[in-house]
């Protein structure tokens, strides 16, 4: 009940809320007994004007939640935690944090602190499950159950030289192009348009053809690296996703770990498509849309702007697999 109601937003709180956050199979009498426990205690406070309900033992209708005095004992508890502690761990921010936030991190705060207790600091990086097995038992806490949220909160994230571990890259190669000293690169969305290009990369100038799986690619991208090692060669990399706010966001986010290219000639042939209504709700980023409008000319950011804003977008399947093959044959890419 009061890790609930420490939860809610508002500073009041109606009865019938509070009902909804009681147990299950419980009587009021036990409902009514807690509650009263919190008036007593100061969390809730009924106002002096607040009706009362009938029952037996009465409660008000509404109350007032003091927060502070509800998370005093919260407070208490990490001063007094803070000095069994090792001093690398900082608990500040857990002051400024929901109680459960910190009743749910504490267990493997104490693993973590077990770890620098006995082993130390580091001397050097390993990847992420390894850590993460070594701290906390459990390979995927990491990166999987949201170990390094725990970790940067405790300001000790750097200190633990952890290597993040991606998913490798899927990309089909041009294996006539592999000699180059030049490589271009297409990066696509989804994995329609990624199968509708796949036969064509041997009559084209790139590289590679890689599968983006949406954000996956602002981790995967890594790696490519790694699976490609081509070394004093040049890269150049180009952008193809759907024409909406979450499209155009992921390339964004792309654009600020490499250096990236928008594939204009595969937009501009969207942007003459009859646009489709947008079924998910995006939020839109200004700055992203404003970067990614200043490629194109007037008419198409006033037809892309009118678009979006009607909730309505371009998906990449917009182009058949005819259409697709065909402008990636005969754009050129070397001057765009």
């Amino acid at each position: 009940m009061r890790g609930k109601i420490s939860r809610f937003k508002n500073s009041f709180i109606t009865l019938d809320h509070l009902e909804q956050f009681a147990e299950h199979n419980i009587s009021y009498e036990q409902f009514a007994l807690s509650i009263l426990a919190l008036e007593e205690e100061g969390v809730l406070v009924a106002g002096k004007s607040t009706h009362r309900n009938l029952k037996v033992p009465s409660l008000a209708y509404k109350y007032r939640i003091n927060k502070a005095l509800l998370k005093k004992d919260v407070y208490q508890d990490i001063e007094k935690k803070r000095f069994k502690l090792h001093k690398l761990l900082i608990l500040d921010e857990y002051f400024h944090l929901p109680p459960e936030v910190w009743k749910n991190d504490y267990p493997y705060i104490e693993k973590i602190n077990t770890y620098i207790e006995t082993n130390g600091l580091p001397n050097n990086e390993v990847p992420a499950p390894e850590r993460s097995l070594a701290l906390v038992g459990d390979e995927k806490w990491i990166q999987e159950k949201g170990g390094q949220k725990i970790l940067e909160r405790l300001n000790i994230w750097d200190a633990l030289q952890i290597t993040p571990v991606s998913d490798p890259v899927a990309f089909i190669i041009n294996p006539k192009k592999v000699t180059s000293d030049k490589h271009l690169h297409l990066i696509v969305e989804n994995k329609t348009t990624f199968d509708g290009l796949s036969t064509a990369i041997l009559d084209t100038q790139f590289t590679t053809l890689i599968y983006g799986q949406g954000y996956k690619i602002t981790s995967s991208i890594d790696y490519f690296h790694k699976q490609l090692p081509l070394d004093r060669v040049h890269h150049k990399f180009y952008y193809f996703g759907d024409l909406d706010w979450e499209g155009i966001k992921i390339w964004y986010k792309l654009r600020q770990i490499i250096d990236i290219h928008l594939a204009i000639p595969f937009y501009a042939e969207c942007i003459d498509k009859t646009p489709t209504t947008l079924k998910t709700k995006q939020k839109p980023s200004e700055e992203a849309i404003e970067k990614f409008l200043s490629y194109f000319d007037s008419i198409q950011q006033e037809k892309v702007n009118i678009t979006l804003e009607n909730k309505k977008y371009w998906p990449q399947e917009v182009l058949s697999s005819k259409e697709l093959k065909q402008v990636w044959r005969e754009s050129n890419w070397t001057q765009s």
